[in-house]
């Protein structure tokens, strides 16, 4: 069930019926506990991680942080539940992107360190750098200094939720390209868009497997808004370059990418 359903479910419930501090309602994948007297809680989703900070009916709003199973976490700003404003993307590749985020990821006008320690500073679209900016050799080159990740005080019940979804569970996720944005770098310079698909919008929601010799497979379309984006997604996909395979036990390993979306927009 899309995020967006859970939450106006949940959104249902606590209008119909206050909230006393720190209760907790589970619907579904998502366990929402609020602490209503200072409007922060924690939200637990299976698809979406752990969201810690402020909250408003059940849905992330305004400062707080966000770890997703593999690693990755998200200190900033958040409008109706996705990432948007000011904030810090630490990725589960090493890559750390700082600036504008919108609608999810970060876009706008960014600082982005590779895990190689290059650094790239101008427009960021869906996490990838563009040709508008400047990448350095190094921070110090570029005159910056690469933020600290911060340290989050996580429960045993966090840890507990975390770990139940594969969190820690691996010494390594899998890797595409330099670590940042496999929509920006890779799908959306090969997506073709045929002539009957000018003009027109689409979300498609899918996941695949990346298995222990780099390759995609499994690939599955989970819901789609245009059947013609999908199957052209797919057919991208099926053509991946090969990533760098997760590790587990020093070993290569298939990892599953679970929950991914996409949105796209042609005009003529």
């Amino acid at each position: 069930m899309a995020m967006s359903i859970i939450l106006s479910l949940i959104t249902a419930a606590i209008l119909s019926a206050p909230i006393p501090a720190a209760d907790t309602v589970r619907v579904d994948k998502l366990t929402y506990i609020e602490e209503s007297q200072i409007e922060r809680g924690k939200l637990y989703h299976e698809d979406k991680g752990l969201y810690i900070g402020s909250f408003n009916n059940a849905v992330p709003s305004g400062k707080g942080i966000r770890i997703k199973a593999d690693g990755s976490l998200y200190s900033g700003n958040f409008v109706k539940g996705l990432e948007q404003g000011y904030g810090r993307l630490f990725m589960a590749t090493g890559a750390v992107i700082c600036g504008e985020f919108a609608f999810g990821y970060a876009n706008g006008r960014d600082t982005l360190y590779y895990p190689d320690g290059k650094v790239f500073i101008g427009i960021v679209r869906n996490n990838g750098a563009t040709k508008q900016g400047k990448t350095y050799k190094s921070a110090a080159a570029a005159g910056v200094v690469m933020p600290v990740k911060p340290k989050v005080a996580l429960t045993d019940e966090d840890l507990a939720f975390l770990e139940s979804l594969g969190y820690g569970e691996y010494d390594s996720r899998p890797v595409f390209g330099n670590g940042t944005s496999f929509f920006q770098v890779y799908v959306h310079p090969h997506f073709r868009y045929k002539e009957s698909m000018i003009g027109k919008t689409a979300t498609v929601n899918y996941e695949f497997v990346v298995g222990e010799d780099g390759h995609l497979r499994d690939i599955k379309i989970i819901s789609s808004t245009d059947e013609e984006f999908s199957k052209e997604l797919v057919r991208v996909l099926k053509r991946s370059p090969r990533w760098k395979p997760a590790m587990k036990d020093g070993k290569p390993v298939p990892y599953p990418i679970k929950n991914q979306t996409i949105s796209f927009s042609s005009s003529e």
